[in-house]
């Protein structure tokens, strides 16, 4: 069945209006007015006052429908008939072709039409219908657009609609003030003559039409005539709509369809200012009970300012910390004191976009609260001293919605009114914001493990953040001109020192030579910048010094160092390591290139010579984890001798690995605190991509864990615990797979 505009009436399209075609005066044609792709307006001259009507499309029996027909008397006489008519023609029955002739049946007459060749706009449609109805174009307009808008209304259905209101429409007041909100209704207020107080049904003209439902309430305007009133309302229309963009509302008052004009020097108030609007007219106008309550509701809205402390009834709330991290959502810890159970809901909003917080959020003992507000008013009965679950801590996703408006909280009461308490979150990164709120909370509350789980891992979760980028880049010594792969050296917070690491890499006369980048964020780049241009002269190295914005730990850092060069394979070292001996490069890309195209690391041990890394397996089934580090721990001699083996995940602390490879998968994902999970995510996104990982023992350095001296053991302990669970969210089908089945007992 073909829909398309131009398969329904075989149409050639001009710039010109169709003329009075001669044959339609004579009764044997009729013009088609495509509305959408199932509806046609048919416009002829017949005998026919009915209301409904049999018709056949094409002549064929098969496509038999009832079409609406509006008519009217002929304001001349015509030889064809009586009457002017516009038949409201389905044609979603159309099997196949266009649609050339209708056949109406009426009163055991059948008349036969074929379609005029050009097929008319709804501009033109008017125009003609003008010509032949006279003074009757209202009605016949008015009956049409009932035949309309009682279906199913799309974007081409209702631009039909708006453009027979605003020729059939009369004028009827004007619009003097419009307001926004963050629900979605809009306030209107102005005068007109026709307008009821009740909800009614309108529509929206202007950038985007659209049909909306208004809550009228009138009020006495003394300026005006007796037949005119004040008029305030509420729009909620189907879509959204913008302030601006309305033109004229379009409605059916008690003499037909009239339209109130937007008055070109309106006032326009956001949603900060729409309830202070609201509530100046409160007291002046009438209407029934319903709009009434949607005028107070609107009256409550958020203005800006904190209602919650002005509540005559026992609720406070407070508000420790909101973070806000980007790509991830906004992460609230506060307090609310509620003994009675007033409260019924409690959301985040921001714009037009919302999110319930007290359905998942923790609750977490706040002792500090019972006594600060114990028998104080109008807490003066006294609160329940064995109670103190004030607290709370709730994660809600990015918010809809326009990105500048501000954040706040609402609080729905059991009497429906509502309080509000502004919200102004800290723009940080998702392992600030996580780390600030463990460092909140007691390690010994029995909350803490359902606010990590249920707040902190969705927060995690859901970051999308995107890759640290090159803020600025300075070569040191004749980089250019060195050749080879380059040994990228990624600096983060834990490392104070990094001449001692110079030095190794300008006496060893094989990185001398290299290209050396050394990449952090530019915090560090400041605080080291300095004591690396003096080495570099010192040592005569070859050396990028490239500054990254949006990095947060060593491997962001290495990934942007990456980035800074063009090389088909780069060297990866932390800057907290240092080589157990002379060679580790050479035997490094030898290696390598006795493979190609994998990633290959040494071994990484303490200073007292035990093994900290040497390769990543994957575990058995009776293991609680799914990858091992099996010789952590073990003498480095244990290791001794060993050939390269190949692993489930290298090491990105220390590894060269192919650049393109790096990209190919997004570099290292986001979202985690440290880096330990980080790198075995990234070397699991290489192994899927076909990349092998490969260990090699013979190449040793030294270093120590990934670890903030800053933080506690139960703070780490917490940041390792959440690591895992991130990782294992993503990764545990796939690695459940990719164990060894269980040895059975024979």
């Amino acid at each position: 069945m073909l829909r398309d505009e131009k398969d329904v009436l075989p149409v050639t399209r001009t710039g010109k209006p169709p003329e009075r075609h001669p044959m339609v005066m004579e009764g044997e044609m009729v013009v088609g007015c495509p509305v959408d792709d199932t509806l046609v307006l048919a416009l002829g001259i017949g005998s026919m006052t009915s209301e409904q009507i049999a018709a056949f499309l094409n002549g064929d029996p098969a496509m038999s429908i009832k079409v609406t027909l509006v008519t009217w008397p002929l304001k001349e006489p015509s030889p064809a008939g009586t009457h002017g008519f516009v038949a409201i023609v389905p044609t979603n029955i159309l099997r196949r072709g266009s649609l050339k002739t209708i056949m109406f049946q009426h009163k055991a007459k059948a008349m036969r039409y074929a379609f005029a060749s050009r097929a008319a706009s709804t501009g033109d449609l008017i125009a003609m219908i003008t010509d032949l109805a006279g003074s009757n174009l209202p009605s016949v307009i008015d009956g049409l657009v009932e035949g309309l808008i009682s279906g199913p209304i799309g974007r081409k259905k209702l631009s039909a609609i708006t453009v027979l209101l605003q020729a059939g429409a009369r004028s009827d007041g004007c619009i003097e003030l419009i307001g926004g909100s963050d629900e979605g209704e809009i306030f209107v207020q102005g005068w007109a003559q026709d307008l009821t107080p009740s909800v009614t049904r309108l529509l929206i003209s202007g950038r985007t039409p659209s049909l909306a439902e208004c809550a009228i309430s009138v009020f006495a305007r003394p300026d005006l005539n007796e037949q005119s009133s004040g008029f305030a309302g509420l729009l909620l229309a189907n879509e959204r709509v913008e302030p601006n963009d309305i033109e004229r509302l379009l409605f059916r008052g008690r003499r037909g369809w009239r339209f109130t004009e937007v008055y070109d020097r309106r006032l326009m108030v956001g949603s900060r200012e729409t309830p202070s609007h609201v509530r100046a007219i409160l007291p002046k106008v009438r209407s029934s009970t319903e709009v009434l309550l949607r005028l107070r509701s609107a009256a409550n809205r958020f203005d800006g300012t904190e209602t919650v402390s002005s509540l005559p009834f026992p609720v406070r709330m407070g508000i420790d910390n909101a973070y806000r991290v980007e790509g991830s959502g906004v992460l609230v810890s506060g307090w609310l004191l509620d003994p009675d159970s007033h409260v019924e809901t409690v959301k985040l909003r921001r714009h037009r976009g919302e999110t319930q917080l007290d359905s998942n959020w923790t609750r977490v003992d706040r002792p500090d609260v019972t006594r600060e507000f114990d028998n104080q008013p109008p807490f003066n009965a006294g609160l329940d001293p064995n109670r103190h679950a004030h607290g709370f801590v709730a994660f809600a996703p990015e918010l809809e919605g326009d990105s500048t408006a501000p954040f706040y909280l609402e609080l729905t009461l059991s009497d429906a009114r509502r309080a509000f308490m502004p919200l102004t979150p800290t723009r940080i990164t998702s392992r600030d914001a996580v780390v600030r709120q463990i460092r909140a909370i007691d390690p010994n509350a029995w909350a803490l493990r359902h606010i990590v789980d249920q707040q902190l891992v969705p927060l995690l979760r859901g970051v999308s953040r995107p890759a640290p980028e090159i803020f600025g880049v300075v070569d040191l010594g004749a980089f250019e001109e060195a050749t080879g792969p380059a040994l990228i050296i990624g600096v983060d917070e834990r490392v104070e020192e990094i001449a001692p690491l110079l030095a190794l890499l300008a006496l060893d006369p094989e990185t001398r030579v290299a290209p050396i980048v050394i990449a952090a964020s530019t915090e560090i780049i400041d605080r080291i910048g300095v004591q690396v241009r003096r080495l570099a002269d010192f040592y005569g190295l070859r050396l990028r010094l490239v500054s990254a914005s949006g990095s947060e730990d060593l491997y962001d850092a290495l990934e942007v160092g990456a980035r800074a060069v063009s090389t088909d394979c780069v060297v990866f070292l932390a800057a907290s390591l240092l080589p157990r001996s002379a060679g580790w490069f050479h035997k490094l890309l030898a290696a390598y290139d006795a493979r190609k195209d994998c990633v290959l690391s040494p071994t990484l041990a303490y200073e007292d010579d035990s093994i900290r890394w040497a390769g990543t397996w994957v575990a058995g089934a009776q293991s609680d984890r799914a990858l091992i580090s099996r010789y952590a721990g073990y003498p480095i001699d244990a290791v001794t001798g060993m050939g390269t083996t190949e692993v489930a995940t290298a090491t990105f602390e220390c590894c060269v690995l192919p650049r393109n490879a790096l990209f190919s998968v997004n570099g290292f994902t986001r979202g985690y605190l440290g880096t330990h999970e980080k790198g075995l995510d990234l070397g699991l996104k290489l192994k899927q991509s076909g990349l092998k990982s490969y260990w090699l023992p013979s190449a040793q350095m030294l270093g120590s864990d990934d670890i903030s001296v800053s933080d506690k053991a139960s703070t780490i302990a917490l940041i390792e615990g959440i690591d895992r669970q991130v990782f294992d969210a993503r990764w545990a089908n796939i690695l459940t797979q990719a164990r060894p089945a269980p040895e059975v007992p024979a």
